[in-house]
């Protein structure tokens, strides 16, 4: 299939109904990542300290403060998104990885610039998910096997989200070629920084997903204005699919029903930290109790994690996010897990830096296989108490066995510890049940 007979898959989204659901979740999607960003950008979190590299002056919201160029806002809203490692993650056995972070900064920043219909820009977006469920699911895990680093978010998002793009500025055609130039002029993000044995967790990481945003804008501006790509630009002789898929790419998946994709595969997280960390953070925080009651406390999660996530040198706060050492000391101890447990104060707690000597992190094979098989992060936790009785829970997801009501009030929850409280509940009011497609011209204001 080449990218021209592939954007012409998701041309019928831009004229069906988007559903009910869908609108609802894009909506979240939006909102939890402009959140993410406008508090690193508050804060001064990883890349968002560099704000001010040759940037050019514009109208364009930059999310936690002032405007830039459309392409300069694309930059730096996905480097701010992914400045705190809180953003989604795409739950799917056959890849994982970020897409929000990349999308949302490039579709709004020309949203913001062009000015098209808030109703344009909800199909613009569902495009841009669906078609990076199908490129995940193309190039399975490869890329980041073993010691090869390429980012998953840098390998299928920008592709994704130029595509979206080039359908909010024209028509299938242009969509194809913004695609197409996208694919053939990746700013592949390396793994580099986050490889266990380096630990440098540097802020490439976070402007990775800045040059993506940037990129994917920039391939659609380009392609509206006639500039063309390969048509094999995705698969083929020397194409994305034979450079990037490292033995696990399946191309029959670019083939997939754009209209069956499940947008609801996107996972927003619950606490400040990796998201291999997630369930065992939230069985530490259910567990918690008095530390020095406690012997030891084993977890045991998917095999990579156990290697990934296994360090106990907390130089920075984003070490610290890829601890599960410390994310479940901290839940655990605490008995809670929020932005303020990953200031430099809070890492460097003396409680909790002697708890962490009594945490233990075993590599399950079993959960690497149900991890590859669903996409899922599941984790197990032991507490063993100095007198001897032990005590052990599980969960396949953080949500596990939350109803719909109290996944929503953590949620919200989540926006106002990132936003003062009338931009919290601005963004509450933006997911409200009457939310439209046309309401998401909304998401050009919010700054």
């Amino acid at each position: 299939m080449n990218v021209f007979e592939w954007a012409r898959l998701y041309a019928p989204l831009m004229q069906a109904n988007v559903p009910d659901d869908v609108t609802a979740h894009l909506a979240r999607l939006s909102v939890d990542t402009i959140a993410i960003a406008h508090h690193a950008r508050r804060e001064r979190v990883g890349a968002t300290a560099f704000d001010g590299a040759g940037l050019a002056a514009g109208k364009v919201p930059v999310w936690g403060g002032g405007t830039a160029s459309a392409l300069d806002a694309a930059f730096l809203n996905g480097t701010a998104a992914e400045a705190l490692d809180f953003q989604e993650v795409l739950i799917d056995g056959r890849n994982n990885g970020h897409a929000a972070v990349v999308i949302l900064p490039a579709l709004v920043a020309i949203a913001a610039e062009q000015g098209p219909s808030g109703d344009r820009l909800a199909h613009a977006l569902w495009v841009a998910f669906a078609a990076n469920i199908a490129l995940a699911r193309t190039l399975g895990r490869g890329h980041r096997a073993g010691e090869v680093g390429f980012r998953t978010t840098s390998m299928t998002a920008p592709i994704a989200a130029a595509l979206g793009a080039g359908f909010l500025l024209g028509d299938a055609r242009i969509a194809g070629h913004a695609a197409a130039i996208c694919a053939a002029s990746l700013p592949a993000g390396l793994l580099a920084a986050m490889s266990p044995a380096a630990g440098d967790f540097s802020v490439d990481k976070d402007l990775s997903v800045g040059f993506s945003a940037r990129h994917a804008a920039q391939c659609a501006m380009l392609a509206a204005q006639g500039a063309t790509g390969p048509s094999n630009a995705l698969t083929g002789p020397r194409s994305w699919i034979e450079s990037y898929g490292f033995g696990t790419a399946q191309s029959k998946h670019l083939k997939s029903d754009p209209m069956k994709a499940n947008i609801d595969a996107y996972a927003l997280k619950l606490y400040p930290a990796n998201f291999g960390c997630q369930c065992a953070i939230r069985l530490a925080i259910e567990m918690g109790q008095d530390p020095a009651q406690v012997d030891r406390l084993d977890i045991r999660v998917k095999s990579s994690s156990a290697a990934s996530l296994g360090t106990r040198d907390l130089t920075t706060h984003v070490a610290a996010r890829f601890s599960l050492v410390y994310a479940a000391a901290s839940a655990f101890v605490r008995q809670r897990s929020v932005l303020s447990d990953f200031d430099a104060d809070a890492i460097n707690d003396p409680q909790i830096r002697d708890f962490m000597d009594k945490v233990h992190i075993t590599g399950d094979d079993a959960l690497q296989t149900r991890h590859e098989r669903d996409g899922i992060f599941p984790a197990s936790l032991t507490v063993t108490l100095t007198n001897g009785e032990t005590r052990t829970a599980s969960c396949d997801t953080p949500t596990e066995g939350l109803d719909p009501a109290a996944v929503t009030a953590i949620m919200h929850a989540k926006l106002h510890d990132l936003c003062d409280a009338p931009r919290a509940q601005a963004m509450i009011a933006f997911c409200g049940p009457d939310l439209t497609e046309n309401d998401f011209a909304g998401l050009c204001q919010f700054d």
